[in-house]
């Protein structure tokens, strides 16, 4: 497996937003495993340069991320994943057990959601869990469209 580590912002200002920076040079979200809110994450990132496509990946918690690493085609990228794939697996199992010990309440906890599903039944809780889920939905969509405009201010000629 042939990869490098890559520096995406090389050149960027010290205050420039990731996920602007990376758009505006051409990266887009690719292919990841756990989600924003994982004890850790993997996640991908692909752009086309002369035809050819160039992955990038970044490891990360909630807190921090990794240096990217640059792979050079698709099955690479793969491989990659594959080998993060069980440390992203054990990190999920390892938070939901120590999520199930803990002796403090959670209103978000694992422990906490399963018990209102049990006391509550689907009737009650799924419509609950639905509206958050529409909730979380247009405030994504709030934000998507909040950097979209930024990244059209930031483009106009002065």
């Amino acid at each position: 497996m042939s990869y490098e580590i890559f520096d995406p912002f090389e050149g960027a200002p010290d205050t420039v937003v990731a996920t602007e920076w990376l758009e505006g040079q051409g990266w887009s979200e690719f292919l990841g495993i756990g989600d924003e809110d994982s004890v850790l994450r993997v996640q991908s990132f692909r752009r086309t340069v002369d035809g050819r496509d160039e992955f990038i990946v970044d490891v990360g918690d909630v807190v921090q991320g990794s240096p990217y690493v640059k792979v050079d085609n698709f099955g690479e990228l793969m491989d990659l994943l594959a080998r993060w794939a069980p440390a992203v697996q054990a990190a999920a199992l390892v938070a939901a057990v120590d999520d199930l010990r803990s002796y403090g309440l959670d209103k978000d906890g694992l422990a906490e959601l399963v018990g209102a599903k049990v006391a509550f039944g689907a009737a009650e809780a799924l419509p609950a869990l639905q509206r958050h889920e529409q909730h979380q939905a247009a405030h994504r969509r709030q934000v998507a469209a909040q950097r979209k405009v930024a990244r059209e201010a930031a483009a106009r000629p002065s």
